[in-house]
């Protein structure tokens, strides 16, 4: 078993294919246990160093935060701290759920045994405030193709006393904005170690934390590879994490799929490995 595949327990093809088919009719999946128990302490004590050192002394107060946010503990672009965070979202399963969801048949500069899907946002958090219901699509649309997905790694125990996620099974056909008045929502309650996932178009939300207790967990939301990021992850990613990474996770991290500055650069958005740089600084990025 290599390094990668070792930080997760392992999934049989007939649990992926139950979980690819969960996903299809309810909206989301949970892949009990998945993530063992030394990465599961690893990853958490990484994310607790992190949030404490950047917000030592007082919080970090960032542009744009909601009001509703204000009081959560988040921290951002975790692919920054260490590759671990990028390891997880290469293990086989989260690549076999990814891959039959977003997966573009149409991207011929990548083998199609390989992911051509991108991270468009991650995050760790420990929520406060109840977050109401609603879609990380952006637009609701019916039908069995989704664009995005969330993949959630729980680092701690999320109940609905500490504010777990609520979701509306089956929300993700409707086509339609949430409904914030609807009383009857699912708890997905879960174990340190779980790994949930859900259509992005799936109605959720989550619980008020009513505890003294955090939750952190890992949000990191994969796309098709023509959706624009929330952050710009090209231009972020530290040097260190990108000189550690295979060529999958540059590609993931959105290095396959840069807009060109010029057509005399070339013309066309999609690349294969080939174009992937030694280094950040030979994509010529302005400074």
């Amino acid at each position: 078993m290599d390094a990668v595949e070792a930080l997760s327990r392992e999934v049989s093809a007939g649990e992926e294919a139950q979980i690819i088919k969960e996903v299809e009719t309810y909206g989301y999946s949970c892949v009990k246990g998945y993530l063992t128990a030394s990465t599961v302490r690893a990853l958490l004590a990484r994310v607790k160093e992190g949030y404490e050192r950047i917000n030592r002394g007082a919080k970090m107060r960032y542009a744009g935060v909601p009001s509703r946010d204000k009081d959560d503990k988040i921290l951002y672009s975790v692919y920054n701290l260490d590759r671990m965070f990028l390891d997880i979202l290469v293990t086989r399963t989260v690549r076999a759920i990814a891959m039959n969801k977003l997966n573009d048949v149409h991207y011929r500069f990548l083998p199609p045994e390989v992911p051509n899907y991108i991270l468009l946002y991650y995050n760790a958090r420990s929520s406060g405030a109840k977050l109401d219901l609603h879609i990380d699509s952006h637009i609701p649309f019916s039908g069995s193709r989704t664009i995005m997905m969330q993949f959630v790694c729980l680092l701690e125990d999320a109940d609905e006393a500490n504010g777990c996620t609520v979701v509306v099974p089956g929300s993700h056909r409707s086509a339609e904005y949430t409904d914030r008045g609807l009383d009857k929502v699912y708890p997905l309650a879960g174990k340190a170690g779980d790994l949930i996932c859900w259509d992005s178009r799936l109605w959720h939300g989550t619980c008020a934390n009513a505890s003294n207790r955090l939750r952190w967990a890992l949000i990191a939301t994969l796309g098709m590879w023509w959706i624009k990021p929330s952050m710009d992850i090209v231009r972020s990613v530290s040097e260190e994490i990108y000189r550690g990474c295979s060529n999958e996770q540059k590609q993931l991290l959105g290095f396959c799929s840069i807009s060109p500055a010029s057509p005399l650069e070339r013309v066309n958005t999609k690349c294969g490995y080939e174009f992937l740089r030694p280094s950040i600084k030979d994509y010529g990025f302005p400074q």
